[in-house]
């Protein structure tokens, strides 16, 4: 086979002879001697990288020519692949020294916003910027030729994972067809996938991570309402169990307050009947009584009248506790302020209980009891006759 014939450089424009890498890659140089050139400076693994690229890129079906540059000089593509009816162009850069992530992504931009994406290739084991910009890392072969062996990935399960290794040819042949597209990840990776923002996969796998994404984003949102739903019910239920203990403190207070009112009403009657019932009980025995000077349990809650030592009625018991007194109160005249607390107390009382209703006002008992400076109020014990008023 003939050598290919001499080519001039496109950059300083001096002729370019064949050579033949060790791996038997043809390949054009420039002659010993040439004056400075840009490309005369790049290495051998670069170059013959650039080669490597532009042959898979025309094995793929596409044109493909070395560095070609961009309008007004803002880029210059390593590999411009483009399609043999015009409908696409693609710069394959071949980059195999240091740079930063941010030099890389500016390159790219200039060359996307002339409307030329670009596909970033190494054989150097992830550098920084490989994922940044779309990328791929290729290795060489037994035989001959390049292999991508990272860089494409695939969704499974909720998360990215490695893809397969192809031939350099064959990867660029799907990127042409679209068959594989430049994605930015958002979902998770499974290791040993490295967590890089731009991977290369199929359509169906971006659509399946954005479905994903979507669906997760669902159950989310729901998990949120449901959870807001119950704080919100659980809001209501507090606020409904503090409305009931307050009404409850609200009731137990009036029912205190009842309770007080009435406890207040009962003793503002027994009072008021003191004289009364003092006068009655003298009029019907002829004996001055002894009233004591409150209510005692044993006789519901009435202030017991004396004749002597013995018990001769009761003044206003409580209505609710005359049932558990009233086998005590059968034999005693209950005194009671009205008809409605006769019915009352006769409801409770045995059948026959004597009970007087007794005009009462405001004026108490005379003074019938000891006074002040004798040791007590109680009956006497040793059968004295009745106090006198």
């Amino acid at each position: 086979m003939k050598p290919p014939a001499p080519l001039t450089c496109d950059e300083c424009r001096h002729p370019m002879h064949a050579k033949r890498s060790p791996s038997g890659l043809q390949f054009f140089a420039h002659a010993p001697g040439a004056p400075e050139c840009a490309l005369a400076k790049e290495t051998l693994a670069h170059h013959l990288l650039k080669l490597e690229l532009a042959a898979a890129a025309r094995d793929a079906g596409a044109h493909a020519e070395l560095e070609v540059r961009g309008p007004e000089g803002a880029w210059r593509a390593d590999v411009l692949a483009s399609d043999p009816a015009g409908a696409w162009r693609m710069a394959l850069e071949a980059q195999l020294s240091p740079i930063t992530p941010d030099d890389i992504a500016a390159r790219t931009e200039r060359m996307q916003a002339d409307g030329v994406p670009s596909v970033w290739f190494s054989d150097r084991y992830r550098p920084l910027w490989f994922g940044r910009v779309p990328s791929v890392r290729v290795k060489a072969v037994d035989g001959g030729g390049l292999v991508v062996v990272e860089g494409l990935a695939k969704f499974s399960g909720g998360q990215w994972e490695a893809g397969p290794q192809v031939l350099l040819a064959e990867f660029l042949r799907w990127v042409f067809a679209g068959r594989v597209v430049s994605h930015r990840r958002r979902a998770p990776v499974r290791s040993p996938l490295q967590a890089r923002c731009s991977i290369w996969t199929t359509p169906q796998y971006a659509q399946q991570e954005a479905a994903h994404l979507d669906a997760e984003e669902r159950r989310k949102r729901l998990e949120q309402e449901e959870k807001r739903r119950l704080q919100e019910e659980e809001r209501v239920r507090q606020e409904q169990f503090q409305d009931r203990r307050r009404e409850e403190d609200r009731e137990r207070a009036r029912a205190r307050g009842d309770h007080e009112a009435a406890i207040h009403a009962l003793l503002e009657r027994q009072t008021a009947l003191e004289k009364p019932a003092f006068e009655f009980v003298r009029r019907e025995t002829g004996i001055h009584p002894f009233v004591e000077d409150a209510g005692a349990a044993e006789f519901a809650m009435g202030v017991p009248v004396y004749v002597g030592m013995t018990p001769y009625g009761v003044i206003c018991p409580v209505a609710s506790r005359v049932a558990a007194a009233r086998e005590r109160l059968a034999a005693l005249v209950v005194f009671v302020a009205s008809e409605r607390e006769r019915r009352r107390i006769a409801a409770q009382a045995r059948p026959g209980q004597r009970i007087e209703v007794l005009d009462g006002g405001p004026a108490t008992v005379p003074s019938s009891r000891p006074p002040t400076h004798q040791p007590s109020t109680r009956p006497p014990h040793s059968g004295d006759g009745p106090l006198q008023p």
